[in-house]
């Protein structure tokens, strides 16, 4: 099974790569396209909303900047980066880092799709708006977890639906006070140790 997780994810990597749905994306070093990142197999995975300029020269979402409030979480909850699966509404860098178009959410949804039909996660966490979108339009009938997080008396289990959790995007995060970003990171640490307390 992990294997064949890990091969059918290398191959939806590899035509995200080469997408040429929407004119002027996926340019090189432009705005080149990235795949998820992180294991095929993690409980939970991370949904932004586009690719930034440093994550598409790093081919890893939420690298630097107000992906930092992600790092944070995951070393609280002692975990790699690599542990969980990452990835974004739109594949892209949106030029100029504008907001993303409807007609490349449309084109880019179906790679979100596989994207979590491979990885099968308990949890999806859903950051920002068009993150959240999608996850609604993708799975209407999701249980949907409160934020902020409020932790379920039980662990998931194998039986239990994929549940969606809708937070505020990085981004908007890094313009709030610090006690709103402590929280902020507080309350994700807390999501991620939650879902991965369950056997996989």
């Amino acid at each position: 099974m992990t294997d064949t997780r890990e091969r059918r994810m290398r191959t939806l990597a590899a035509r995200i790569k080469n997408c040429a749905l929407c004119p002027g994306m996926n340019i090189p070093e432009v705005t080149q396209t990235a795949p998820g990142y992180g294991s095929a197999q993690s409980p939970v995975m991370i949904v932004g909303q586009s690719l930034c300029g440093r994550c598409m020269a790093t081919q890893i979402p939420f690298t630097g900047g107000s992906g930092r409030f992600l790092d944070r979480a995951l070393a609280a909850a002692e975990l790699a980066k690599e542990a969980v699966f990452t990835t974004n509404v739109v594949h892209c860098h949106p030029p100029k880092n504008r907001p993303s178009l409807p007609h490349e959410i449309d084109n880019c949804r179906p790679y979100l799709q596989r994207e979590i039909a491979i990885v099968e996660p308990r949890l999806i966490i859903a950051l920002g708006r068009d993150a959240r979108a999608a996850l609604e339009h993708l799975h209407p009938a999701a249980p949907v977890l409160s934020w902020p997080f409020t932790r379920p008396r039980r662990t998931p289990t194998e039986t239990d639906p994929t549940r969606l959790l809708f937070a505020p995007h990085p981004s908007w995060i890094a313009r709030q006070p610090r006690s709103e970003q402590d929280d902020y990171v507080t309350h994700l640490t807390s999501a991620l140790k939650w879902v991965f307390t369950a056997p996989r």
